[in-house]
């Protein structure tokens, strides 16, 4: 045994379910958390198994175990933080997105919330692979909601098109901006302005 620390993150089939579609489900979750488990980057969390738990049905993924804090803790209550910080946060970001649009991996869901600063200062992205999986569920289970955290969603996103690899280049300029000037970049009263917003306007210039 390896007594090896691990976090598991659980995925839940929409309830009812029809067979065929189920199966389709599952070979989604498994081809998108394969590609998520082939990426080795050390900005990226290590996917270590992935399955199905027989007793539930539950499908799984086995992941590496952070200590640490989100991003979003570190920035809560308006903090902005050095631009050199933030920089240092932002460049091993970057360098993961790279290594996982290599790939052809993408993430959907790059915010402060999925990104864990370990005691050393170092930045992993969390949930690669999840993001495809939850909107697969969302979809199957009919339920007409858009995945994503729509404060740093692409305007592709947002659209509701197909997205590659440069919708995580456009939601990790949008956790830079609130990193360097304490707010959101597309902030508004709403969700349906927040996408407006991203769609079709640009973020305010960093006030002197």
């Amino acid at each position: 045994m390896l007594r090896r620390v691990i976090a598991l993150k659980t995925i839940l089939a929409p309830h009812g379910m029809a067979e065929t579609a189920l199966k389709a489900f599952e070979e989604r979750f498994f081809e998108e958390a394969r590609a998520a488990a082939r990426l080795t980057h050390h900005a990226i969390v290590i996917v270590h198994d992935l399955g199905r738990d027989d007793a539930s049905g539950l499908l799984f993924l086995a992941l590496e175990y952070l200590h640490g804090q989100t991003l979003a803790q570190l920035i809560a209550g308006n903090r902005a933080l050095d631009w050199r910080e933030a920089l240092r946060i932002a460049e091993p970001l970057a360098e993961g997105i790279h290594h996982a649009s290599l790939l052809g991996v993408v993430h959907q869901d790059i915010k402060p919330a999925n990104i864990m600063i370990l005691p050393t200062g170092q930045p992993k992205i969390m949930d690669f692979g999840i993001a495809k999986i939850e909107t697969a569920r969302l979809k199957l289970a009919g339920s007409g909601e858009s995945f994503g955290t729509p404060l740093y969603m692409s305007p592709e996103q947002a659209l509701g098109k197909e997205v590659d690899h440069r919708c995580d280049v456009f939601s990790l300029g949008a956790v830079i901006y609130r990193l360097v000037t304490g707010r959101d970049a597309f902030v508004a009263e709403n969700v349906p302005h927040i996408l407006h917003r991203i769609i079709y306007e640009e973020p305010e210039p960093r006030p002197r």
